[in-house]
């Protein structure tokens, strides 16, 4: 096994389109912060979207789109690794022999199974139930250290650790246990406030789009439900745009007061993190619009990560065979 001379990184990120700002506080600061100081791998997971998205050209589509938003924010493919999970299909072989240790009960008992269960009853597939095993799969490959996640993840990170735990102490120590990166962001709300951002739910602020959709997307956030009146005090701790203010700005304690003692209302509040927000990514949509202008650039990018990682990959891939008897002596 080849032994990174930093401690490596691995995360995957859906092929969702243009990221918004849960992702960007969610995972992608981190990405960002550890392609300092580590072996760095990031990984776009079109396999893991087909649960889920059965469209070839929305697949394309949101993963060149993802993949031009990261570059944008910053991910330099001359520090870190970036690529397209389908380009190193070793990643499907290990998953499937990962999975003859993994007991059905624990990839039943997944949060995000029993969630997909319920969001989209008609298409209950598979691969929904063995999602943890290709994750724990494009981790493993690597002998990654570090995930850098959402919170949401922990869940899933914990059953790699369990998975990975299993198969060495059946065939040998091959793979490294990995442990989660999380951002000190809490669980980042939607518009609505109430529940995780996702383009799924239609709760986005979104980072690239033009800047009056942007500012609707923040005038329309929920806020504190029990201020009716902008006379009445407000409560910080469980209003939404108040909470985002922590990440643009470092006067966050100076509005949150505002809001206690009504000197503010919502609308100002919401106005002033709309401002904030745009000023923020400004450098990085320009460089999308930089990016997008160079046909060809993107693609360039992630065939060159995943040719990188070919010989990681293959090494991986002989030791795990050989362990587990497949092919010859």
């Amino acid at each position: 096994m080849s032994i990174p001379t930093l401690p490596r990184v691995f995360s995957g990120v859906q092929p969702s389109g243009l990221p918004h700002i849960g992702n960007y506080l969610g995972a992608f600061r981190n990405y960002l912060a550890m392609q300092e100081g580590h072996d760095a791998i990031y990984c776009i997971v079109d396999y893991h979207a087909l649960t889920s998205t059965h469209d070839a050209e929305r697949i394309r589509q949101n993963g060149y789109e993802m993949a031009v938003g990261l570059l944008a924010l910053g991910l330099d493919p001359e520090r870190a690794v970036l690529f397209r999970q389908s380009d190193r299909p070793e990643h499907a072989e290990l998953a499937y022999l990962l999975s003859t240790v993994v007991p059905v009960s624990w990839v039943e008992r997944t949060p995000s199974f029993k969630e997909k269960k319920r969001t989209q009853p008609d298409d209950i597939n598979h691969a929904l139930l063995t999602y943890p095993v290709l994750q724990t799969a494009d981790i493993g490959i690597y002998h990654a250290r570090y995930v850098p996640v959402g919170r949401d993840q922990a869940a899933h990170l914990e059953l790699a650790r369990e998975i990975i735990r299993a198969w060495n102490s059946r065939y040998g120590d091959v793979f490294v246990e990995p442990e989660a990166v999380f951002t000190d962001s809490p669980l980042i709300k939607g518009t609505d406030g109430a529940t995780k951002m996702s383009k799924s739910v239609g709760n986005t602020i979104d980072i690239f789009a033009p800047e009056d959709v942007i500012r609707k997307q923040i005038m329309s956030m929920v806020t504190d439900t029990q201020r009716i009146l902008r006379t009445d005090p407000g409560r910080p701790e469980v209003c939404n745009v108040c909470q985002l203010h922590r990440f643009f700005g470092d006067d966050f304690e100076t509005i949150w007061e505002g809001e206690r003692t009504a000197r503010t209302g919502c609308v100002d509040t919401k106005r002033l993190l709309a401002d904030r927000i745009l000023a923020f990514f400004a450098e990085a949509r320009e460089r999308r619009l930089e990016i997008e202008s160079r046909p060809g650039y993107v693609e360039e990018v992630l065939r060159a990560g995943a040719e990188r990682l070919a010989p990681l990959a293959a090494e991986t891939m002989r030791e795990v065979r050989h362990r587990m008897g497949l092919g010859s002596r």
